[in-house]
């Protein structure tokens, strides 16, 4: 009987052993290949941003003007304005120089064009008087509006300011000094009204009240001495009579105004008598 030969499997060559040196470096690289296993991502609610702001209200402010961000959007811009704040101080460039540092002279329509006119050597003379006299203060520019000339100072004036400023101008060529009044510092406004005069003088339709009238009338009451107006009257009519509008210079307690309230004067045969308005009368 014939035997079948046995079938002789071939043992593989054997792995040469690794050195340690080696077996470090392999498991380096299959830790390195490790892979990563994502984390739900972790979003915040606008209550946890609001809580690392100063303000909440500066997240809502944020969220309105960009309302498709999330919430890690919000707080990167608020961190970069936080800090933008930080480095550089908020100028208000609004701010208004105080009214103080404003010479007012009182004059005339004829007056004003006349010194306007040469307003530049103005400016010059004006700034070497005062140097002349040591003062501090110095005109920056001179401007005009419907009651006279204001001129614009670095600081706060004097009284001794305001004399060699009101000198110069009396002295001033061309300019009529009887139509100039002293120079002062500006005050707050009172409204005025006087009612009682007639719309037309001597029932003459032609020779109607007008702002000229109307002011020579207040120069010429000796109740209106130390009052200045701080604009042109306005005269409307009110059948047979006319209302005159008036705005004064005054101190904050309206302690001018307060004197000529419910005062009486006469125009010729008729008794005018003052009384207080509103500063929004909506007179043009």
């Amino acid at each position: 009987m014939k035997s079948t030969p046995a079938s002789i499997e071939r043992i593989p060559p054997l792995i040469p052993a690794k050195s340690q040196k080696e077996v470090n470096i392999i498991s380096k690289y299959f830790k390195n290949k490790q892979p990563e296993v994502q984390t739900p991502r972790k979003t915040k609610s606008y209550a946890q941003v609001s809580k690392q702001t100063t303000s909440t209200s500066d997240v809502i402010k944020i969220k309105e003007i960009f309302p498709f961000i999330g919430a890690k959007k919000i707080d990167q811009i608020n961190n970069i304005v936080k800090g933008a704040s930080k480095a550089k101080p908020h100028i208000n460039m609004t701010t208004k120089e105080p009214l103080h540092k404003q010479v007012i002279i009182p004059m005339g329509n004829e007056n004003i064009a006349k010194f306007m006119k040469n307003s530049a050597i103005h400016f010059t003379n004006l700034n070497r008087n005062l140097k002349n006299a040591k003062s501090e203060v110095l005109v920056d520019f001179i401007c005009s509006d419907p009651v006279g000339i204001t001129v614009i100072v670095n600081k706060v004036s004097l009284p001794s300011d305001l004399l060699i400023i009101k000198n110069y101008i009396k002295n001033s060529e061309s300019i009529d000094s009887s139509q100039v009044d002293s120079p002062r510092l500006p005050q707050s406004k009172s409204y005025l009204k006087i009612i009682g005069i007639p719309f037309f003088f001597h029932n003459n339709l032609q020779n109607r009240l007008t702002a000229n009238d109307a002011k020579l009338i207040i120069k010429q009451n000796q109740i209106f001495n130390n009052v200045t107006l701080a604009s042109k009257p306005r005269v409307i009519k009110v059948s047979p009579k006319a209302i005159v509008w008036i705005d004064i210079w005054d101190a904050q307690s309206g302690t001018k105004a307060k004197d000529l309230i419910n005062r009486c004067f006469n125009v010729g045969r008729f008794i005018a008598t003052i009384r207080g308005a509103n500063a929004n009368r909506g007179i043009p």
